[in-house]
């Protein structure tokens, strides 16, 4: 994998396929950004839990186990699953800061991994939690 590591908060995903979403452009030049390899995104075990929960039924078959397939197997996603060690440092994280459990697990991984920052659209993140830097897309 080349590219400069960065780890990807779920809802660059959500705006990135919904057009009406405030920063849906930005969003999916960041993913394509990634597809060509200029970045490499690290993508929590938890963030495929978050995107599968905003889809029907009926989008499973055709836009969610692509979506998913592509995550699994690009060589510029690297998708990591919530280890204890994950665990133990977004409960630090939770405990000092006021993120929220989610956001907490999705640094604590970004941090692990070795992440250079974290891309969000949720820049009180950046406010609460200054160990991984944190940048809009």
């Amino acid at each position: 994998m080349s590219g400069i590591p960065v780890v990807v908060d779920t809802n660059i995903f959500v705006s990135a396929r919904n057009r009406p979403e405030a920063g849906w452009a930005a969003c999916r030049a960041l993913l394509e950004r990634v597809d060509e390899g200029e970045l490499r995104a690290i993508v929590s075990a938890l963030t495929l839990a978050e995107l599968r929960a905003g889809f029907r039924e009926r989008e499973v078959p055709t836009v969610w186990r692509p979506l998913l397939s592509h995550l699994l197997t690009s060589p510029n996603y690297r998708v990591e699953p919530v280890t204890p060690s994950i665990a133990e440092r977004a409960g630090v994280l939770r405990a000092r800061s006021r993120l929220g459990l989610a956001d907490a697990i999705i640094v604590a991984t970004g941090l692990e991994a070795g992440a250079a920052e974290l891309v969000t659209q949720d820049l009180g993140i950046g406010q609460k939690e200054n160990e991984l830097p944190t940048r809009p897309p």
